[in-house]
This record gives structure tokens, C-alpha cells and sequence, in this order.
């Protein structure tokens, strides 16, 4: 399927296209589509990964790509697979998931440009997990998984990643080289695996996604000064949110177990209590 024009990769989109066949066959093995999946897959490339899923036990492909140069690899791939897949064309932060698909997806899998993880995953979140998309099977950087999957105490801890552990679990699946793209890129990658088990609703939950955002709106503050600054609480009201839950003064965002970042956010309405203050170069990089 190799077309023999030259292409010139745009790696300011995130265009290093998946190469190794290995490590498309672990990907789709994780996503473990059946006749009945169907698929949305964000960035198709060149097609491995897309004729992969589309060569799979699922009913349905339905691949997003932003670049039209890509037409001549994906068209004829397309073509050989009718009905079962379906190209569609535009930006994946830009359109409306809901409307643009026939279908909602059961399952998303893709290589996702790293430069977008982030907004991404939380759009994916957004608009598709409400409406019955339940699992996600994602290459992402791999410095974007360790902070996705880390647990309290570590400084990698996020919103984004407290939020999925909420929603359900995330597993590494496996470990990618640079070697397994073209052009290589300058990082290592990871696999990631996300069910989505319960909560469906909770990414479109205005008072969470305000107080996990302004919790961490700067990594160097404590919870207090967090909550001191986003939501004009006095420093008397504050730390009273943190006694029940026997947590010192000086706790910081990252320390919280998610038993307690729930109880916090039942407890106290952060959407009408106050304005979080605007998030700092750090938070926004997380968020």
C-alpha cells in the first residue's frame, strides 16, 4: 500500500507514523475488538494501524485524519475494505465528536500526536464516554503515561489523571522504541490501555473539573494556598476542608488518595463557591 510519491512529514503535527508491525499487533490485541466494536481511530497516517483494525473481528472503522496529502495511502485502503471503514477528514480538537460520527465508538485506538494528548483525551472524555464509549487504547509519550498513571505522592500526579483513575482504570500494555516510527522521534513511547467503568458523566462535571484544575493551578503551592487564591476562601476556611480528612496544613495536591480527592469534591460545591483563579504555565501544560 506504499505509495511511491516522496512525503515530507509535518512533525509539528505530530506526523512520525507507525512502522513496526509488532507493535501494531499488541495494540490491536489490547483493544481486543469483537464483531459487534465499533472503532474510531484519530490520525490514521499512512494506514498500519488502520488496516490492522480494519483486517479485525470489528463491525466498524471510522479513521479522522486532519492531512488531505495523506489521501492517495488512505483512499485505496479505504476502498478495499468498503463498507467496513469509513475516512473522514478535519481537525480532532476542532470537530464535534457526536456529530461528525454515524456512530459513537465503543472503542477509540490510535497514535496520537503527543503535542495533543492531553486536550484530547479530556475531549475524548467529554463528548464520547457519556454516550457509551467505554475503552481507549492510545500511544501517547511515554512521560504522558507515567504522569496518567501516577498514583498519590508522586510530583507526576495530574487532573487528567485523577480523573481516568475516577472513571475507571489504566494499564501500560507495553513500552515502544523510537525505532517503531518514521521519521524516529526523540522520545520513547508507551501503550496505554483506559476502561472507562464507571462515573461516565464526570469529565462534563463543572464543579470537579474546577476543583481538580485549581487544586494543582500551582504545583508549588500547598492545597490551602491553592484553595486561598482560586476561590477567595480565608486561610481559616481552607484548612477547614482538609481536617476531616486528617490531612496536614501544608498538604499538597499530588499527596491526596483519590478516596479523599472524592470526598472533598462531594463535600463542597466548587463550581458556586468561587472562581478558580486563572491556572499558571504548569497547570495548563497538565490539565
Amino acid at each position: 500500500m506504499e505509495n511511491p510519491t516522496p512525503f515530507a512529514c509535518r512533525t509539528e503535527i505530530g506526523q512520525n507514523f507507525l512502522v513496526d508491525p509488532k507493535v501494531v499487533r499488541d495494540l490491536v490485541a489490547a483493544a481486543a475488538p469483537d464483531p459487534d466494536t465499533v472503532v474510531l481511530e484519530v490520525g490514521p497516517g499512512k494506514g498500519i494501524l488502520t488496516e490492522a483494525l480494519l483486517g479485525s473481528p470489528c463491525r466498524k472503522v471510522f479513521s479522522l485524519e486532519i492531512d488531505r496529502r495523506l489521501e492517495p495511502f488512505l483512499e485505496p485502503l479505504f476502498a478495499r475494505y468498503a463498507p467496513k471503514g469509513t475516512l473522514l477528514w478535519g481537525d480532532a480538537l476542532r470537530v464535534t465528536f457526536p456529530d461528525l460520527l454515524p456512530e459513537i465508538p465503543h472503542l477509540v485506538a490510535a497514535n496520537l500526536p503527543y503535542h495533543i494528548t492531553t486536550p484530547l483525551i479530556w475531549k475524548f472524555l467529554e463528548e464520547l464516554a457519556p454516550r457509551g464509549t467505554r475503552t481507549l487504547v492510545l500511544m501517547v509519550q511515554r512521560e504522558a503515561a507515567w504522569r496518567l498513571m501516577a498514583q498519590e505522592g508522586s510530583r507526576d500526579r495530574t487532573p487528567l489523571g485523577i480523573t481516568l483513575q475516577r472513571m475507571g482504570t489504566l494499564r501500560k500494555v507495553r513500552a515502544v522504541s523510537p525505532g517503531a516510527f518514521r521519521p524516529i522521534p526523540q522520545v520513547d513511547s508507551t501503550i496505554l490501555e483506559i476502561r472507562i467503568q464507571r462515573e461516565p458523566d464526570l469529565a462534563n462535571d463543572p464543579s470537579w473539573r474546577a476543583f481538580v484544575r485549581g487544586s494543582f493551578a500551582q504545583r508549588r503551592k500547598t492545597l490551602v494556598n491553592n484553595w486561598i487564591a482560586g476561590w477567595r476562601l480565608s486561610r481559616e476556611e481552607a484548612e477547614g476542608r482538609l481536617a476531616p480528612l486528617a490531612l496536614p496544613r501544608t498538604a499538597r495536591p499530588e499527596e491526596l488518595t483519590l478516596p479523599q480527592w472524592i470526598r472533598l469534591a462531594q463535600e463542597h460545591d466548587w463550581r458556586r463557591e468561587g472562581r478558580p483563579a486563572p491556572e499558571g504555565r504548569s497547570a495548563e501544560r497538565e490539565r
